[in-house]
C-alpha cells in the first residue's frame, strides 16, 4: 500500500516548485514557456481537496487561492456580453493564444466552485466564480451544435472547433450543474443540462466506451475520466461503477495503463496492422489498443475517479487496491529527473488533484479505522 506521507511528500515537492514557477511552463504542444490557465485550475480543485481534510490551514488555502485568481485574472477571456472563460494560453490548430476552450473554463470554474464550497470566501472569488458560470451558460446557449446521433443539442468545443466534444461537454455541464444547485432560480435550467448529461451517457458503446466525438472514433482514457468523473458528481458513484471497472479493463494492462484505444469499422486498416496482439473483436469490426503508455494527466484523472470510487462505490477495497497502484505510477514520473511530463504544467495539475483526491481517502480509511478500533 502507497503511504500517505510519501503521497503527502510528493504533493508538497510538486506545488512548491509550480509556485516558484509562478505556473509557468512547457507543454507538448507548445515548446514556449508560457502561463497555463488549465493548470491553474486543477490546482484549485486540489487546494480544495486539500482544504476539506486538513491537508493544508485556512491561511495557506486562502493564500493559494489568491495567488491563482491573480494569474487567472490575468488571462481571462470576454466574448460574451457578461462572464469570462479562458483557453489554452497558446496557438493551437491554426488557433489564436486567445481562442476560448470549453473543457478549459469548466476546470477553472469547477476548481472556483470546489474553492468556495470548502471554505473560501471573498469576493474575488465570488466575482470569478459567476463571471465563469455566466459564460458557460451563454456558451451552452450560443455555441452549441444538434448531434443527431444522441437526439440532442451540445456545446462545441471551441468558436474555431464547432465540433460537440462528450468529455469537454460532459465535464462543463457537470461544472455549472453543481453550481446551479446553489441558486435559487435553477430547476428549469437544472432539467435541461440534466437531460443533455444523461444524452452523453446514452451514447456509451458497450464493451467499448465513449468515441471523442460523434465520427471520432478514438477512445481516450483521459476523457473517459472526465466523463465518468462529470456523471458521478452529478448522480454519485453508484451510476459510473460498471462503466469504471468496464474501462479498467479495457486499458489496464501488466505494465500499467494504456492511453487510447481506436474502433476499427469492418474492413478498417491498423496502425499497426502486423501487431495482432493489440487487436480484439467488436461488434462488425475491431479494436486496436494504441501501444502508448498512459500520460500523466490520464492518471490524474483516473485517480480521482479511483478515489470517487473508493468512498461510493460497491466494490471500495478493490478501488483503493487501484489507486494505490495509479499513485505510483503518478509518484515515479513525477519524482523522476528524465520525466519530460513532469515539465507540463496542464499535465502535472491533472496529477496532483488526482493524488490529492486518493490521500484524502487513505486519511478517511484510516480514521475509520482508529473510530472502529477504539469502539
Amino acid at each position: 500500500m502507497v503511504v500517505s506521507l510519501s503521497i503527502r511528500e510528493c504533493i508538497n515537492f510538486v506545488v512548491m516548485q509550480y509556485e516558484s514557477k509562478d505556473g509557468m511552463g512547457l507543454d507538448p504542444y507548445c515548446e514556449e514557456l508560457r502561463y497555463h490557465p488549465m493548470a491553474d485550475g486543477k490546482y484549485l480543485q486540489a487546494c480544495a481537496v486539500m482544504r476539506g481534510t486538513g491537508l493544508i490551514s485556512a491561511t495557506e488555502f486562502k493564500r493559494r487561492v489568491s495567488v491563482a485568481l491573480d494569474r487567472l485574472r490575468g488571462h481571462a477571456l470576454r466574448p460574451f456580453h457578461v462572464g469570462s472563460c479562458w483557453g489554452l494560453g497558446f496557438s493551437w490548430r491554426s488557433l489564436p493564444s486567445q481562442e476560448p476552450f470549453l473543457i478549459t473554463t469548466g476546470i477553472i470554474g469547477r476548481g472556483l466552485f470546489d474553492c468556495g464550497r470548502v471554505g473560501e470566501s471573498s469576493e474575488a472569488l465570488k466575482v470569478m466564480l459567476k463571471d465563469s458560470m455566466q459564460c458557460l451558460e451563454l456558451w451552452f446557449q450560443e455555441w452549441s451544435v444538434r448531434v443527431d446521433e444522441i437526439g440532442a443539442s451540445l456545446p462545441v468545443y471551441s468558436p474555431g472547433i464547432r465540433e460537440p466534444i462528450y468529455n469537454a461537454a460532459s465535464y462543463a455541464m457537470a461544472a455549472h450543474l453543481l453550481w446551479q444547485r446553489t441558486q435559487s432560480d435553477s430547476i428549469s435550467r437544472d432539467t435541461s443540462i440534466h437531460l443533455k448529461l444523461e444524452k452523453i451517457r446514452s451514447a456509451h458503446l458497450k464493451g467499448l466506451g465513449w468515441t471523442y466525438a460523434p465520427g471520432n472514433l478514438v477512445v481516450d482514457l483521459l476523457h473517459q475520466c472526465y466523463i465518468l468523473n462529470a456523471l458521478a458528481d452529478v448522480h454519485g458513484g453508484s451510476l459510473v461503477e460498471e462503466f469504471a471497472l468496464e474501462m479498467v479493463g479495457q486499458f489496464a494492462t501488466p505494465e500499467g495503463f494504456a492511453d487510447a484505444l481506436r474502433l476499427l469499422p469492418l474492413g478498417g486498416k491498423a496502425r499497426q496492422s502486423r501487431d495482432i496482439p493489440w487487436l480484439r473483436p467488436f461488434d462488425k469490426g475491431s479494436v486496436e489498443l494504441l501501444p502508448k503508455v498512459a500520460r500523466l494527466w490520464s492518471l490524474g484523472e483516473l485517480l480521482v475517479l479511483v478515489s470517487h470510487l473508493a468512498c461510493d462505490g460497491v466494490r471500495r477495497d478493490g478501488w483503493v487496491s487501484l489507486g494505490a497502484r495509479a499513485a505510483r505510477l503518478i509518484m515515479s514520473i513525477l519524482t523522476s529527473p528524465d520525466a519530460v511530463e513532469a515539465k507540463y504544467p496542464r499535465h502535472v495539475m491533472h496529477a496532483v488533484h488526482g493524488l490529492s483526491c486518493y490521500l484524502s481517502v487513505l486519511r478517511r480509511r484510516s480514521k475509520l479505522d482508529r473510530l472502529e478500533g477504539s469502539s
